[in-house]
């Protein structure tokens, strides 16, 4: 008789072996082993899932209700069930190509045609990444905001922000084809998150909703990184955080940079001249890619990606379509100016701590002549007002020519650690003051640039702290040489004042730049200069507006800061972006002397 548990009553009685009690103990033997590794593995997918939400810096899970394998410790040699690896995922059907039956012109086409493995093929067109709506009107919504992490009139308020303010400084380009929260929701879940990221960060009564909107934003990047195709609002999304979350930016620009050459983005261009619009709405996404990625090679002094192919430099055939816009005549001038500085930055090269040579004298004269012609241009292309952001597309030319000649100029300080600017360079140094002192003014004098300052990108509040550190690191190493230290002083202040008294939330990077230019500012007042030059007859006014030696005197009164100009009342200014580390920008890398000018805001 079997031993592994009594008997029943049948086999008793006939001194019978049990085949019924051994079936039921190999039935509660087998469920028991199963439920032991049901629950081991519910443990490591809790386990793994916890991992993943804290480096997320999301919400932990609850504790799991099932204890029957709490205390099981796998053994080293139990394999437990076997598990087969998938593998890498291949086309039954092949995608055909035209190409098949000739010799490959790519190296990527052979392997697939041979492997057939889907992760290769990179054939996909931007027709096939359209965003296409996955939910019916009427089926039921699942997001952030119908779990209660956001309500719907805290959404509805932040993205109607959005597309009446924030959207206009990257024109119009991040809202693309949708107008209200409902039909973002049904069509870009990552969309809306962005959006709404965007808008919190710029609304100082939306500092609550700020860190949720964006950890959501997070979770579904980092949960679509490896999908295999993403739509192009997912490219939009991109653009968005890389245009305005300067703690990310660089990190947004370069991948979504790659997704859009997958998709072959920037080869629309022909069929936009055709005035399709789908094609046209491809180039704004691609133009506004390079001009993230260009603005972000000017802050850190790094390589751009984007190179100026047919569709960069066609832009002037695009504006006689009838699909061409305003706002795009906006983006346009954006990309024709980021063009020149893309040739400055390959004349000087990344900073090797090596002076300027003497022969670059000539390269500057000519790119700040082509400055001055893109200003002339622009300033009279953009003349309309804007219903939603006034007079700034006008006043914004007029910043960015401010801008562009300080990150030209400002070169000339390379590799000097403080010692006297060569003679040969005079003119350069005193432009380099010159645009650095208007780009102050005009963000204290006039109105439209104060107002935008919510809604400007990262880029351009990146370069208005460039130009109070840049002013006051003159003022340490060349005082009284170039402008008047007291005046420095007092416009940093004022700065200061302006910065704290923007309305945004706390995170904006206005506020976290108040606090280190003032310390910036109390210890220049503290501390004596570094070199006593002498003053340099430079031809500046009492505002230091007027440029030297320029090729146009019209220019330089419409240049002019002292409110005497054309738009009598000071420059604009226009998008800003990147983090505020500006230790890592090529252009502050003259030597700051004896003064610590690391404070952690900056």
């Amino acid at each position: 008789m079997d031993d592994s548990g009594p008997p029943c009553k049948r086999c008793a009685e006939r001194n019978l072996s049990c085949v019924l009690n051994k079936s039921l103990q190999t039935l509660i033997e087998e469920r028991s082993q199963w439920k032991t590794t049901v629950t081991t593995d519910l443990d490591h997918i809790h386990a793994a899932l916890q991992e993943v939400l804290g480096r997320l810096s999301l919400p932990p899970l609850p504790p799991l209700q099932t204890t029957g394998g709490a205390d099981y410790v796998p053994s080293p040699h139990d394999d437990g069930l076997e598990r087969e690896d998938p593998g890498p995922s291949c086309d039954n059907s092949p995608r055909v190509s035209p190409r098949d039956d000739a010799l490959p012109h790519v190296p990527i086409e052979s392997l697939y045609q041979i492997t057939r493995l889907r992760a290769l093929r990179s054939d996909d067109t931007p027709d096939e990444s359209q965003p296409t709506s996955t939910r019916t009107p009427n089926h039921p919504i699942s997001d952030f905001i119908s779990q209660g992490l956001v309500s719907i009139e805290d959404a509805e308020r932040l993205v109607n922000f959005y597309l009446n303010r924030i959207d206009h400084f990257m024109y119009m380009v991040g809202s693309g084809r949708y107008r209200d929260l409902e039909s973002l929701r049904r069509s870009s879940p990552i969309l809306t998150a962005v959006i709404c990221t965007v808008a919190a960060l710029h609304d100082p009564n939306s500092n609550h909703l700020y860190g949720i909107c964006s950890r959501e934003f997070r979770r579904q990047m980092g949960a679509a990184m490896f999908d295999r195709r993403i739509d192009r609002d997912h490219i939009r999304a991109m653009c968005i955080g890389s245009y305005w979350l300067h703690d990310v930016s660089w990190t947004l620009s370069g991948y979504a940079i790659r997704r859009a050459t997958e998709v072959n983005l920037s080869g629309m261009f022909q069929r936009a001249l055709e005035n399709n619009e789908e094609a046209m709405d491809c180039m704004r996404i691609w133009y506004t890619l390079y001009i993230c990625d260009h603005h972000l090679s000017i802050l850190y002094g790094r390589p751009s990606i984007v190179r100026e192919d047919a569709a960069i430099s066609g832009w002037e055939e695009l504006m006689t379509r009838s699909v061409f816009t305003e706002s795009d005549k906006r983006l346009v001038s954006q990309m024709a100016l980021l063009i020149i500085m893309s040739n400055v930055r390959e004349l000087f090269g990344p900073d090797t701590g090596e002076p300027v040579p003497r022969a670059f004298a000539p390269q500057l004269t000519n790119y700040s002549r082509q400055i001055d012609q893109w200003m002339g241009y622009w300033t009279t292309e953009l003349m309309k007002l804007h219903q939603f952001i006034g007079e700034f597309p006008t006043k914004g030319v007029i910043l960015h020519h401010h801008l562009a000649k300080l990150h030209l100029h400002s070169h000339v300080f390379r590799g000097l650690k403080g010692a006297p600017v060569p003679t040969y360079f005079q003119d350069s140094a005193i432009a380099a003051v010159a645009a650095a002192t208007s780009i102050v003014e005009m963000l204290l004098t006039d109105f439209d640039i104060r107002e935008a300052l919510v809604g400007i990108p990262h880029y351009i509040h990146s370069m208005i702290a460039f130009a109070c550190v840049f002013l006051l690191k003159i003022a340490a190493q060349h005082s009284g040489q170039y402008i008047e230290d007291a005046r420095v002083l007092d416009m940093s202040n004022k700065v200061v004042q302006q910065f704290r008294s923007t309305a945004v939330g706390k995170w904006h990077l206005v506020h976290l730049m108040a606090d280190g230019l003032e310390k910036m500012t109390l210890s220049k007042i503290k501390s004596p200069p570094v070199f006593h030059n002498p003053p340099v007859s430079n031809g500046m006014d009492q505002t230091g507006m007027q440029y030297v030696n320029e090729p146009s005197t019209t220019m330089s009164s419409m240049a002019n800061g002292n409110g005497t100009g054309i738009f009598n009342g000071g420059m604009i200014a226009n998008p800003f972006e990147e983090d505020l580390n500006l230790s890592t920008t090529p252009f502050l890398h003259f030597d700051s002397g004896n003064y610590d000018f690391n404070f952690s805001g900056f």
